[in-house]
């Protein structure tokens, strides 16, 4: 299978790397025909096809040198063939998430793979990629990580609002963008008993959940709030300073690029938590054995789809040669 993927995530760089790449790639290769851009808040990745990969691979760096001068290449990951299968399979099932499972990345490879085939003449090969790595993370999900993931994501938010001696669902709560990972912490906090939601959108239209909504105007009250959590896609900080009367709020980045200003993590009545912090925090509760477990289920999997593709492949060769 004539597939690759380069790419750069929470494991292998730094967050300001990650930003700097993530900006890059979007540039350059969203419009590009016949791959598949993956990006998230924690990994940055391209899928590829071509006869020869290698040369591929290598256009691909040299266009992110065109655009970046400072060093970038000692954090990349590349994989090809059963190997870049094996990764997708990885990444789309929540295994090499930062936090174990977690399930958005599933929506989020979903919609990469419709984007790629939106720009046209994508390959066979790349359908059979993606459409076999969402049935394998389906898979595993369902039958097995739905009850043997990590800490999710409002959980660990949760955690640490508690660790700041808060009281979670007395907690005066500001998310920023409607994005689908916010609706889904609103929703999942209006659970936990969590009344004191506002939802800050630029957006007129649209599905909105149950709370208070405010427009970009709430922006300039954000340190009244106990809790903010940033989950939107914006070209510059939507926070970026500080006023001269801050209470003690909690500020939540789970963006990259990132929403809020790294800066204010230094001022005494603010403490700032991006995303990388956060998964930490969620990956002291892994079980290491069930991950290698994940592993080996999932290359199974792979290994079974790849001699189905062969299998086919060969037989259309056959049918050919037989006319």
């Amino acid at each position: 299978m004539q597939v690759g993927v380069v790419g750069i995530n929470h494991k292998s760089a730094s967050l300001s790397l990650r930003e700097k790449l993530a900006r890059v790639f979007d540039h350059q290769f969203q419009r590009v025909s016949n791959t598949v851009l993956l990006s998230t808040c924690n990994r940055t990745e391209l899928y590829f096809c071509g006869l020869d990969l290698a040369e591929r691979h290598t256009q691909i760096l040299a266009t992110l040198r065109m655009e970046l001068e400072e060093s970038f290449e000692h954090a990349l990951y590349s994989y090809f063939g059963q190997d870049c299968f094996h990764h997708l399979g990885k990444v789309i099932s929540g295994i090499d998430s930062a936090i174990l499972g977690e399930s958005e990345i599933q929506r989020q490879a979903k919609l990469a793979y419709e984007n790629g085939r939106k720009k046209g003449n994508l390959s066979h090969e790349l359908h059979y990629l993606f459409q076999k790595g969402l049935k394998i993370g389906k898979e595993m999900r369902t039958s097995f990580l739905l009850n043997k993931r990590g800490v999710p994501l409002p959980f660990a938010i949760q955690t640490i609002v508690e660790s700041n001696r808060k009281i979670f669902h007395k907690s005066d709560i500001l998310f920023i963008g409607n994005s689908t990972i916010n609706r889904k912490l609103i929703n999942i906090f209006k659970q936990k008993g969590v009344d004191n939601l506002t939802l800050c959108t630029r957006m007129k239209k649209g599905e909105f959940p149950q709370v208070k909504i405010t427009d970009w105007s709430a922006l300039l009250k954000w340190s009244e709030y106990d809790v903010v959590i940033c989950g939107t896609n914006h070209d510059q900080f939507v926070i970026d300073q500080a006023g001269e009367k801050v209470s003690d709020t909690l500020l939540f980045d789970l963006s990259v690029p990132r929403n809020i200003n790294p800066i204010l993590s230094k001022h005494p009545r603010l403490k700032l938590y991006n995303i990388d912090q956060i998964g930490d925090i969620a990956r002291k509760k892994k079980d290491e054995k069930e991950l290698l477990l994940c592993e080996t289920v999932i290359e199974k999997a792979v290994s079974r789809q790849m001699k189905l593709f062969k299998e086919r492949r060969e037989a259309k060769w056959r049918f050919a040669a037989a006319l």
